[in-house]
């Protein structure tokens, strides 16, 4: 197998994004320093362009862009380029990069334009001999225990010498009665440690008595992917849970420590294949509605042809750079005769009007759920994202590629307060209550966008469902 990893730089050496995204910062800004040093000390010591350096297990290749330097880096695991494949790859990202960054300032990039930039040169080369594996929670550190439950308060069977963390935990899970709401499944539980100013994923497996408890803690710079995973982790724990087997809590530890970032939905699109204008004219005055469910990551279904279907789909994936969003872009007739149903748990769904009748008769989709009808022109949703639309309204006439990265902003900040509403997971309902109300107020954002935060904080951690 055959692994990459591409980084932007300055011409400078200033580094603006890698993918796959690192987890230690301060030893790639090192390495991309010296990298762009090299290069630099070659052109003037010898008059020509440093290409590329081998090592024995990998090829760090250059390609110079305008003002910009990209670093392609090789590792060699089972299988190795040649150099004609070597260099048909970076013609490859070359022609894909340039006409990006025709005229671009490097002082005004932003990491989110960087990482962007390099989603779509990713997107762009993808070939059946390249994979971009990233298990970025491997590096995380972990540690497990054993908390009873009983009338008297709880206590911790194991000896734990990690820190004063631990204690913390075990207090929150007895106190917002874990043994009682994740009883006999496995559950995961997201909540960001202030104190620590560090996030944590936080496994239950409880029999209403006792509950073994594993813990995974993520370095500072992690939490968008961890917040981004976590969902995705949830269903891993479902699944381990339905299959009724006895699982160590160290294999399930283990497990999702290695869990390959797949990445959001929109990396996959070529940005020129999306139009923002389209999917307002197609969805109209209520795609306020449509915009908060692809938020928080609700059921949206979408009716009509199927390349439409398409387009409106990969075009709501803007507001889905934050979650893993799985997507079923079209149901078909056969999909309904196999076993007299269709998997509907993808969060956005296509199909054609014959399909989606017979979901509604039969009961698979209700009047609640959020339903873009393009042959009848009805949109159904029951809440409105107006901080979000408001948003939209004002940069609608940029650029898709400028569009993308201010949704991206404010979707940053989204993750951020929502993190920061996991924290009232750490005090017991009577406080709760109370905490969400001074966030609230300190925050000053809008309902709208609290109400969001706080939806995408209760699907990453359970304990905080008495909030909604």
């Amino acid at each position: 197998m055959l692994n990459i990893k591409i980084s932007l730089v300055t011409s400078s050496g200033l580094l603006l994004a890698s993918k796959p995204e690192v987890a230690d910062d301060t030893r790639q800004i090192l390495t991309t320093g010296l990298m762009t040093a090299l290069i630099s000390f070659s052109k003037e010591v010898h008059h020509r362009e440093l290409q590329s350096i081998s090592y024995q297990d990998r090829t760090v290749s250059f390609i110079r862009v305008h003002e910009f330097v990209l670093i392609l880096e090789t590792f060699y695991e089972e299988s190795v380029l040649s150099e004609t494949q070597l260099g048909e790859l970076l013609e490859k990202l070359q022609s894909c990069i340039a006409p990006i960054l025709d005229g671009v300032d490097p002082d005004k990039v932003t990491e989110g334009e960087a990482a962007i930039i390099l989603d779509r040169c990713l997107h762009d080369v993808q070939l059946p001999h390249y994979s971009i594996t990233e298990q970025p929670l491997q590096i995380a550190e972990s540690t497990q225990f054993t908390l009873i439950h009983s009338k008297k308060g709880w206590e911790i069977e194991d000896e734990i010498s990690e820190g004063s963390y631990i204690t913390l935990i075990a207090q929150m899970l007895d106190s917002l009665k874990v043994y009682k709401k994740c009883k006999n499944q496995l559950t995961g539980i997201l909540t960001h440690l202030p104190d620590q100013n560090r996030t944590v994923y936080i496994i239950v497996d409880t029999d209403g008595q006792k509950s073994k408890v594993g813990v995974i803690k993520t370095p500072r710079e992690l939490d968008w992917v961890l917040f981004r995973l976590a969902t995705m982790m949830n269903d891993i724990l479902k699944e381990m849970s339905q299959s009724k087997k006895e699982v160590d809590m160290q294999k399930i530890i283990d497990t999702l420590k290695n869990v390959d970032d797949p990445g959001n939905w929109l990396s996959r699109i070529d940005l020129d294949d999306l139009s923002p204008s389209f999917l307002e004219r197609t969805v109209g005055k209520s795609l306020d509605k449509v915009i908060y469910s692809a938020i928080v990551g609700d059921s949206i279904f979408v009716i009509g042809d199927k390349p439409t279907v398409k387009l409106v789909i990969d075009t709501l994936s803007i507001f889905t750079q934050h979650i893993q969003n799985s997507v079923n872009v079209w149901i078909t007739k056969n999909d309904l005769v196999h076993n007299g149903k269709c998997d509907l748990s993808a969060k956005m769904c296509g199909m054609s009007s014959s399909v989606f009748d017979s979901l509604v008769e039969d009961g698979f989709i209700s009047e609640k759920d959020t339903i873009v009808n393009i042959v009848t022109g009805k949109i159904n949703g029951t809440k409105s994202s107006t901080s979000f639309k408001r948003l939209y309204d004002t940069i609608k006439k940029l650029s898709v590629a400028e569009l993308v990265t201010k949704i991206e902003l404010e979707l940053e900040k989204l993750v951020s307060f929502s993190l920061e509403l996991t924290t009232i997971s750490l005090v017991d309902e009577n406080k709760g209550k109370a905490k969400l109300k001074e966030l609230n107020s300190k925050s000053g954002y809008s309902n709208s966008f609290v109400r969001k935060a706080l939806e995408l904080a209760v699907k990453r951690n359970i304990l905080l469902d008495y909030l909604l």
